[in-house]
């Protein structure tokens, strides 16, 4: 089972066949604007074999983390292939296999860009920079 937050915050959980949006889990520390744009910008990513993301701040981790770590997962993968550290106002982007960072962006929204570059009107409209609460 994946754990999963849905937009409006409220904690639920899901198993892997349930609908792609349900699996979609952003983390308690967005913005409404960045789940939005989180949610939006999977819907995009599917296109290229990403199927979901996860809050793993839920997660047990040997020692308290005040980071939003997202999980972004491949289709059918059950380990994340790229991790979204936000913090501080910074979000950086790590491969797991390799633990490469991949890059440090002040947007939520420019980070997952080095993950999966959407097209046309979403591209446009990123939100812009956003703050890590």
């Amino acid at each position: 089972m994946r754990s999963s937050i849905d937009p409006t915050g409220g904690a639920t959980l899901t198993d892997a066949a349930s609908s792609p949006q349900a699996r979609t889990a952003p983390s308690a520390g967005l913005t409404v604007d960045e789940r939005r744009y989180l949610m939006a910008w999977i819907e995009t990513a599917r296109a290229s074999g990403i199927d979901a993301t996860e809050d793993l701040r839920l997660r047990p981790w040997p020692v308290p983390i005040s980071a939003s770590v997202i999980g972004v997962f491949r289709a059918g993968e059950s380990i994340a292939t790229w991790l979204l550290v936000g913090q501080n106002g910074l979000w950086t982007v790590i491969v797991v296999a390799s633990g490469h960072i991949v890059t440090t962006q002040p947007a939520l929204s420019d980070a997952l860009a080095a993950i999966h570059q959407p097209a046309g009107d979403m591209a446009r409209q990123s939100p812009g920079p956003f703050s890590f609460r």
